[in-house]
């Protein structure tokens, strides 16, 4: 009896649905063996990340392109100056007078949007640019009524905090809506100076340092650089720069580990395996059992990454991406937990069945099974057929025929 009809007749198998040749992989060992596949896949993937970026993204001409024009527009809106850092380009500006970040702010509102920015982006005043400049960030009230629809969209900073510092200047009795707001301190005497402990407390209205805001204090500096960056060229020019050194790297890197792990190495394989499935003893058969052809790989593999792949471009990587990923991950962890053959969403796309390969037997085709199952059964009948010694006997006096015959030849 060769090895493989021994080995095929001393198999120990678990319940199969009336497959006999073969037993389900247990759901541990599966669910065990993907997040290896996974946490293998991932590792090498972000190294797929970081070789593109540090080569490929950071000589490309359109990462270039956009991460410049990025840069460019932070500079030239007057909110930040450029660095010597090449890992951070540029920063805030500080000043030491609160006069020095109203100024910055002003010009940012009233000259760079309107005048200095892409063309089709400005916007206008008509004429009132103070006046907006009191209302939307000194806090001062809409008397003309002009802006009825922005002060509910006001910060809470703006709305609680700047009526405590600043108000109206005045002629007389008479406010000057066309001229900045002054601070209370002064009394309404521009000339006046401002005491340390007041000039402290409008500077930390404009701008507080990271090293001193330990209660995450809002500062209008805050509300500006948002500003800044909700502005279309700019989140336009973001976009495009993250897209060419983020995302696509990392698409194309995960596609590529993904297609490497989850499918050329299956293809490879006999048995459809990942790496995963090899250390744990999994593989696959088709859904009679019998080795599956290479072709079934294809939709049981690449039916995932086609998913993921149609999702990101519809929906870009956000909450409803992630959210659709873990709900078809989930029900098909959950197929492959209450149905009876175990089969998750791949496999029954594709005609799959994942195995325990010690307990099971993987035939060609039935044809092969029959053939192996003769060639048992014929075996077996051999055994059987032979007259074995009893445990007194041995084998030269146990045929008494052979020893009738040597005595009649003397």
């Amino acid at each position: 009896m060769d090895d493989y009809t021994r080995n095929a007749s001393d198999i120990e198998r678990a319940s199969t649905d009336g497959l006999s040749n073969i037993s389900h992989a247990g759901l541990f060992a599966r669910f065990v063996a993907f997040i290896v596949d996974l946490a293998i896949m991932a590792f090498v993937a972000f190294s797929f990340v970081l070789l593109t970026q540090n080569t490929v993204c950071k000589s490309s001409s359109y990462v270039k392109k956009y991460q410049e024009e990025f840069y460019s527009y932070q500079v030239e809106s007057g909110l930040f100056e450029k660095t010597d850092d090449p890992k951070a380009p540029y920063k805030q500006k500080t000043f030491d007078t609160y006069l020095g970040y109203q100024d910055m702010f002003y010009s940012y509102y009233t000259d760079y949007l309107v005048n200095k920015c892409p063309e089709k982006y400005r916007t206008s005043y008509d004429g009132k640019e103070a006046y907006w400049f009191n209302v939307h960030v000194l806090g001062q009230p809409d008397d003309l009524n002009l802006y009825p629809n922005d002060l509910d969209k006001l910060h809470d900073i703006v709305k609680n905090n700047a009526p405590a510092l600043f108000t109206y200047k005045l002629d007389g009795d008479t406010k000057l809506y066309n001229e900045l707001a002054l601070p209370k301190c002064q009394n309404n005497d521009p000339s006046a100076s401002i005491d340390e402990e007041n000039q402290k407390k409008l500077i930390k209205y404009f701008y507080i340092p990271d090293s001193e805001n330990t209660n995450n204090e809002f500062c209008y500096y805050y509300i500006a650089t948002l500003n800044l960056t909700s502005q279309k060229f700019v989140s336009k020019a973001y976009d495009n720069w993250y897209m060419h050194y983020y995302t696509l790297p990392l698409v194309c890197s995960f596609s590529l580990s993904y297609l490497i792990f989850f499918f050329t190495l299956p293809m490879i394989f006999k048995n459809g395996e990942t790496i995963g499935k090899l250390i744990f003893h999994l593989g696959i058969v088709n859904k009679l059992g019998y080795r599956l052809s290479r072709l079934q790989l294809i939709p049981r593999y690449l039916f995932m990454i086609v998913i993921v792949v149609a999702l990101y471009l519809f929906l870009g990587l956000n909450l409803w991406f992630l959210g659709i990923i873990t709900f078809l991950a989930l029900a098909s962890y959950a197929l492959a937990i209450f149905t009876k053959e175990h089969k998750a969403i791949h496999d029954w796309i594709a005609g799959t069945i994942v195995i325990d390969k010690n307990h099971s037997e993987i035939f060609e085709n039935a044809t092969q099974e029959e053939q192996v199952k003769n060639r048992i059964e014929s075996v077996q009948s051999l055994v059987h057929d032979v007259e074995m010694p009893k445990d007194d006997e041995t084998v030269l006096y146990r045929n008494k025929n052979y020893d009738n015959q040597k005595d009649k030849e003397g």
